[in-house]
């Protein structure tokens, strides 16, 4: 019987990631220099610390806001009303991509909703930090901002998260994170004031006890339409899921895949109601490994909204595109099924957002 390989090395995957890295760079900046319209730049960075990981660092926050309406610290005369944040995550099987590479999203919010303001987290990327770190990095975002949101004018009621892909699964999971966090000591005085308004994602991750192969076996068009390799998908598993790191089964110690944190379509559903926003939206791709995991989740949160137990899951399946479409350079072409795609989510936040 043929031994099974063993595992590549972190400096291997590291290498590995940097190649790919140095690729996904080069098509984001295609798209976000050489594709029509051209989508906005961020107006602030801020470097914020780690607090919730064990391993230590800075979390770069891009801030995409309108021309018009800079941030900037709130004057105490200012009659200005708090404006709503949308805190996205990017995608890149959280071991590629960055804070920037959803440029695109941001400017077509902005240009519903000036006010608003999007904030793009560049968490920290697998295998150098796998498995809790970009998840616990999310909820660190969240935190400071909420901390920091009288100084900059942000409405603690009106906060959004939002991703695709890996982003979308860290979208999903962090409401859980986040619940755990706050029932620390030092969070007492805020549990009250923190809720999220919604989550809107596109093409999520959400069953992480599936295998690739299972997955392009629910959808076999998938493997034959992908833009993304096996072997890139490897490397994202191999980097992201290191098994030190990963949940374990009470009494067991074997990991636990369906764990919340990986899986939020499996999470359990009292700790959807306790922790989900009354608003949700996911998208996903027809000719995507993911598309029926989605969908799944998508109808299972539906469900909760004829119970009465949540207001309102929105969404669709954007029929006959690959995972990660929108993100591709579309030169002069423009993409009209992204914008599709993207007006409607817009419209999703203005209900989240309770816009006139």
């Amino acid at each position: 019987m043929a031994s099974t390989p063993p595992p590549p090395s972190r400096s291997a995957l590291s290498s590995k990631a940097h190649r790919y890295r140095m690729l996904s760079s080069l098509l984001s900046l295609l798209d976000r220099y050489l594709s029509w319209p051209l989508p906005p730049g961020p107006s602030v960075e801020i470097a914020i610390p780690s607090t919730v990981s064990k391993s230590p660092g800075l979390i770069q926050l891009y801030f995409f806001t309108a021309p018009s309406k800079p941030l900037c610290p709130r004057k105490q005369t200012s009659p200005c009303p708090p404006r709503p944040v949308l805190i996205n995550f990017h995608g890149g099987g959280f071991s590629i991509g960055h804070a920037r590479d959803d440029a695109r999203w941001a400017g077509t919010v902005l240009k519903a909703y000036p006010e608003a303001v999007i904030v793009s987290v560049n968490y920290r990327l697998a295998p150098e930090q796998p498995f809790p770190v970009a998840l616990e990095d999310g909820v660190d975002a969240i935190l400071w901002l909420w901390q920091e949101a009288q100084k900059y004018n942000l409405d603690k009621a009106r906060f959004v998260l939002s991703g695709s892909s890996a982003g979308g699964n860290l979208a999903l999971a962090v409401p859980f994170r986040l619940h755990e966090e706050l029932q620390k000591k030092r969070w007492a005085s805020m549990r009250g004031e923190i809720a999220l308004a919604g989550l809107v994602v596109f093409y999520p991750s959400t069953d992480w006890t599936r295998t690739r192969k299972e997955r392009d076996a629910t959808n076999p068009i998938s493997a034959q339409k992908s833009m993304v390799s096996p072997s890139m998908y490897q490397l994202f598993d191999d980097s992201y899921l290191l098994p030190a790191g990963l949940p374990k089964r009470q009494g067991t110690g074997r990991t636990d895949m369906s764990h919340p944190y990986l899986s939020p379509g499996l999470a359990p559903a009292s700790l959807l109601h306790a922790n989900y926003p009354p608003a949700v939206a996911i998208y996903t791709c027809g000719w995507d490994q993911l598309l029926v995991e989605g969908n799944t989740f998508r109808e299972r949160l539906g469900g909760f909204v004829e119970e009465g137990k949540m207001g309102r899951v929105g969404g669709f399946v954007v029929e006959d595109v690959a995972h990660g479409f929108d993100k591709k350079p579309s030169f002069w072409r423009g993409n009209q099924v992204r914008e599709r795609m993207y007006g409607d989510a817009v419209n999703q936040l203005k209900a989240m957002w309770k816009m006139d």
